[in-house]
């Protein structure tokens, strides 16, 4: 049939783009969760007179929803398709398990008792074997009996209705309405999981975060329907942000029980985190975040867990069917907040990390980590990695500095660029400004929060405005928690 034709050449095209994804979305261009489709999902075909949205009028859960409003009959079947789901954890589906598959949907003034597949709505799971002959589909028929629904209703399967005779190496999620289908409907938290033992793993079936992020939410992931422990708050959100009009949006409160769970960048290839970044490198990772309801009584009576941080990942393969394959170290950063503080306004967070040399790795990911004991409000925005030259990050445990210092520039004299090295050996907001002999203000080259550690940073002999600076004497003042620091440097020309 025409619409069969049609998706098949859709989900094709679709999974080359989720392939190539990282390409499109560097680090850069998703940190500050402006993305407009969500994570794993993308709009297939929209024939005039259709509309399909990552909508927030009507969700579950999770802040956002799929959305097809379809006012009368369209020249084509109108859908959202998702990318090949087995990611991230397994790379296969395993066989002989009885799989539970569904959605959530909520319906709107659509067209009851449809005589044919022209005129049905119905979300869709489809399984394929490594060599991408399909396996087994799965369609399920949303209820059209009524033209409103009451609310949210579970579109499920039946059990023994979906069973991998093989294991499948590809899942594609559809979410459809016929051509001559007409009405509005919303599909969230996409149901995936074995009915007695593992069944795999789906990905963003709760449209929390857009394209280029996944996530991790208590009990259990988030993603197979079950969501606890005041994670079931989190959401990308308008109500704040350091740039553009989004953040992520973390609402935990006093009563929740202990767990902890992650909002991450999808793996990406380091040419993908960007310019020229890749093994034996040192990278200064930075979110700015915002907070208010926060507990300094929890602070206090539970330091190491009362906090947030960020936990990078690194990787030797890419992409689906790459299974969870970390290689290097997997360390917990944390950032504790002043205890007496209920609130701050954003405030840039920044971590040194230095990419492993020897372990084989081709990428990475960041996690934006919320810990077992944090309560309160907090906004996430603007992830930035960025390279810098010199030893700068965490030293290794036992060698943390034990005072604020900050070294000699070099080379000096310089032309044109040269690292100041620094260390801080305690929590604290650090400023390091470059001044002409006039005092003047001519470059702010750090102006962040600090976990304790030892940092460079490199001028570029470059003023605020990009604009090279002359031959002469500068003056480098840090200044952070005790520190007030000033030292001399010299570029010639």
């Amino acid at each position: 049939m025409k619409w069969r034709t049609t998706l098949l050449r859709q989900i094709m095209l679709l999974s080359f783009a989720a392939a190539t994804a990282w390409a499109q979305n560097p680090l850069s261009a998703i940190g500050g969760f402006e993305g407009s489709l969500p994570a794993f999902w993308t709009m297939g075909s929209q024939p005039p007179g259709a509309a399909l949205s990552w909508a927030t009028d009507s969700v579950r859960s999770l802040g956002h929803s799929l959305k097809i409003v379809k006012p009368g009959a369209t020249t084509d079947s109108v859908a959202w398709i998702s990318g090949n789901m087995a990611d991230i954890w397994s790379p296969t589906f395993p066989k002989n398990t009885d799989l539970l598959v569904g959605a959530y949907v909520r319906t709107q003034g659509v067209n009851v008792s449809p005589a044919s597949d022209d005129q049905r709505w119905w979300v869709s799971y489809t399984f394929y074997d490594s060599a991408g002959t399909m396996l087994v589909e799965t369609k399920l028929p949303i209820d059209q009996s009524v033209a409103t629904s009451t609310g949210w209703v579970a579109d499920t399967n039946q059990v023994g209705e979906t069973i991998l005779l093989k294991d499948a190496w590809k899942l594609i999620v559809k979410f459809v309405a016929g051509k001559n289908a007409t009405g509005t409907v919303w599909a969230d938290d996409f149901v995936f999981y074995g009915r007695g033992t593992w069944g795999g793993q789906d990905w963003n079936t709760g449209l929390l975060v857009p394209t280029g992020w996944y996530y991790w939410l208590p009990p259990i992931g988030g993603n197979d329907g079950l969501l606890g422990n005041g994670f079931e708050n989190t959401k990308v959100t308008t109500e704040a942000a350091h740039s553009g009009t989004h953040s992520l949006k973390f609402d935990l409160p006093a009563t929740r029980q202990d767990h902890d769970g992650f909002v991450s960048t999808i793996r990406m290839p380091f040419s993908g985190i960007g310019p020229n970044i890749g093994p034996g490198d040192s990278v200064n990772i930075s979110v700015w975040i915002k907070a208010s309801n926060l507990k300094p009584d929890s602070a206090t009576a539970n330091p190491g867990s009362w906090t947030v941080g960020i936990t990078p990942l690194f990787f030797k393969d890419m992409g689906n069917n790459a299974g969870y394959n970390t290689v290097g170290p997997g360390i917990d950063y944390t950032w504790a907040f002043p205890p007496a503080l209920t609130s701050f306004d954003w405030t840039r967070y920044t971590q040194g990390v230095r990419i492993p040399s020897d372990v084989g790795a081709t990428g990475m990911e960041v996690r934006l980590h919320i810990y077992n004991r944090m309560v309160g409000t907090l906004y996430f925005d603007d992830l930035t990695v960025t390279k810098v030259s010199g030893t700068q990050g965490v030293a290794e445990r036992g060698t943390l500095p034990k005072e604020f210092a900050m070294m000699q520039n070099y080379p000096n004299p310089f032309n044109p660029t040269t690292t100041i090295q620094y260390t801080v050996p305690n929590q604290a907001n650090i400023r390091l400004v470059v001044y002409n002999m006039l005092g003047q203000e001519v470059r702010t080259l750090v102006a962040s929060h600090h976990a304790p550690g030892n940092y460079s940073v490199v001028w570029d002999g470059r003023d605020n405005h990009g604009l090279n600076v002359g031959t002469g004497v500068y003056i480098y003042r840090m200044t952070g928690g005790t520190a007030a620091l000033v030292r001399k440097m010299l570029l010639l020309k």
